[in-house]
């Protein structure tokens, strides 16, 4: 053995050392005192960003809610999600899993907790009977609201009736 694998060995057998030791007693009552249900989403940390990142979200009773999808995400807080190019599928929340919208930008921020998906750039909303395009706008999932505060354009689909006369 040369002097550069001893050294390799010895440092190898330290860090292993290092990993087996015991915890002394007090950081063994502290670890006792902490709740077993402690939110370990929160402690959750990508070093890098995170490709091809979906997120799926079901109701209560199980049907499908909504779908994150992005090519790229990063976790800048533990309870925000960046994404680049976002597309959320809104379902309608049935046992036949039909689309009810699709949201798509090239960036937003997603706060899973609040459910709310905001950004500063473009981004377009579509359904079958309406089209909602802007900037610098916030969707709020559980109050099925979407604030554009630039640039809003609404192509509508529907008859509107005798709302014209």
């Amino acid at each position: 053995m040369n002097l550069r694998s001893r050294t390799l060995c010895v440092i190898f057998i330290f860090a292993s050392s290092a990993i087996a030791e015991e915890p002394s007693p007090k950081t063994a009552k502290e670890t006792a005192a902490k709740p077993a249900t402690s939110n370990r989403a929160e402690k959750i940390r990508a070093a890098a960003p995170i490709k091809n990142f979906r997120l799926p979200t079901f109701t209560v009773e199980g049907f499908r809610e909504f779908m994150l999808r992005a090519g790229e995400a990063i976790f800048p807080t533990p309870g925000q999600i960046n994404v680049r190019e976002m597309e959320l599928t809104l379902f309608t929340r049935t046992a036949e899993e039909q689309i009810d919208a699709m949201l798509a930008a090239p960036s937003a921020s997603f706060f899973p907790k609040d459910q709310v998906a905001q950004g500063d750039e473009s981004m377009r909303l579509e359904r079958t009977d309406l089209t909602v395009t802007g900037a610098s706008w916030t969707y709020d999932h559980k109050a099925q609201k979407l604030t554009i505060t630039r640039e809003a354009h609404i192509i509508l689909r529907a008859p509107i009736g005798d709302v014209i006369k």
